[in-house]
């Protein structure tokens, strides 16, 4: 891969931060690295430590060219954002604060552009840390090579408080976090807790230009539009905002994919949230969404595909996806579920051009549903041959 140094571009500060490091500081580092998502370009690299310190990011793409990206100003919360990085390429990173380096390296991939049209994305929600599920989870979710994950909600159990955040996410999740970031949605569970001001403090997501937060927010990823809604503690009604903004990010784009997640399913065999629906999903059937995931009921399913609110042969699918350690849910199955099983795991999205694979998955990699969807894509322009005698007659004009 030919690179250069011309394509790195830091989202925050320049790349030619001059670095004073005085006399190292016993600091020791109290969360991270784990990775957030600040643009459809930029990956946010972010740790704790329990010291106010320096922030220093060490990076290299293929080319093997070490880059380095920083704030000298001191604090306990580090947050460096990357921008500018080749689409798609594996990026290898290292964090440092006063002069220390505190955790080995790591890789993350970098975001992908519209001219890349395969890539691979994880689904996980509703996280407890129960036994070794969310853990298990973790090491497939880096075994499967997905760039990020999405989640459906309720990221901490029960109350969304900070002081769980480390025990029942940060900790069982820690091998995954270093080399993909999560984009989560806010879970009921989530907004007991100051009505979900330690989400926002934790994450590091898009800004959607409505809203001084990003309880709801969209990114692009190669070919595929990922919309995140909040039905839990923001308006979603045709006069809120959140409505008006899903109505002009849906139609102007222009990608092949369309994803839409938040956190309790307007179609389950458990406990469905009959006004989503009734708001929500002519909207996802009209500006053309392919699939829907919810979290909620603890458990997996996936619909036929469902068009003015009756299983069709074509319309959109929804997916739940709610098996991330909490108590299973019990279900009786609706005449629009095309699969549902009570178990715990994840699923993973493959993305080849106009083809989608999708695999849901027990916390030890084991598939027990699969789904395909196909689109046809644009046709090579056809080379048009012109008659001999017609290209002489155009010659001579």
């Amino acid at each position: 891969m030919k690179t250069s140094r011309s394509w790195f571009h830091i989202a925050t500060f320049a790349a030619t931060t001059v670095f004073t490091v005085g006399p190292a500081l016993a600091l020791s580092l109290t969360r991270g690295p784990y990775l957030g998502r600040p643009s459809d370009r930029a990956v946010a690299v972010i740790w704790d430590t329990d010291q106010a310190a320096d922030s220093r990011v060490e990076y290299a793409a293929p080319d093997g060219v070490w880059h380095t990206a920083g704030d000298t100003a001191a604090t306990t919360h580090h947050v460096v954002a990357i921008a500018g990085l080749p689409s798609g390429a594996v990026i290898d990173y290292r964090v440092s604060s006063n002069g220390v380096q505190l955790a080995p390296e790591s890789t993350f991939y970098a975001p992908r552009d519209g001219s890349d049209t395969r890539f691979r994305f994880a689904v996980v929600g509703d996280t407890a840390e129960g036994g070794t599920v969310l853990t298990r989870i973790a090491d497939r979710l880096v075994e499967s090579g997905a760039e990020f994950a999405v989640h459906t909600g309720d990221v901490v159990y029960p109350s969304g408080s900070q002081a769980d955040y480390d025990r029942t996410f940060f900790v069982p999740l820690a091998r995954w976090l270093r080399h993909g970031p999560v984009l989560p949605a806010l879970g009921n569970h989530d907004i007991r807790t100051s009505r979900g001001q330690p989400y926002l403090t934790n994450f590091v997501l898009p800004p959607n230009g409505v809203t001084n937060n990003p309880r709801f927010y969209a990114l692009r990823q190669a070919n595929a539009l990922f919309v995140c809604l909040d039905v839990e503690s923001s308006d979603y009604g045709a006069d809120s905002p959140q409505y008006q903004w899903l109505v002009r990010t849906l139609a102007a784009s222009t990608a092949t994919w369309k994803f839409v997640w938040f956190h309790e399913p307007p179609y389950s065999s458990g406990h469905p949230n009959r006004l989503v629906r009734l708001i929500l999903c002519p909207l996802f059937e009209h500006f053309g969404v392919d699939i829907v995931f919810s979290g909620h009921v603890h458990l997996y399913e996936r619909t036929w595909p469902i068009h003015d609110f009756v299983r069709n042969g074509r319309g959109v699918v929804y997916i739940t996806e709610g098996g991330g350690g909490s108590p299973l849910s019990t279900f009786h199955k609706e005449d629009y579920s095309a699969f549902v099983a009570a178990r715990f795991g994840y699923t993973e999205v493959q993305i080849d051009g106009g083809t989608l694979n999708l695999t849901a998955h027990d916390p030890d990699g084991l598939v027990f549903d699969s789904l395909v969807l196909d689109k046809p894509q644009p046709a090579p322009a056809a080379t048009v041959r012109v008659p001999r005698q017609l290209r002489r007659h155009l010659g001579r004009r």
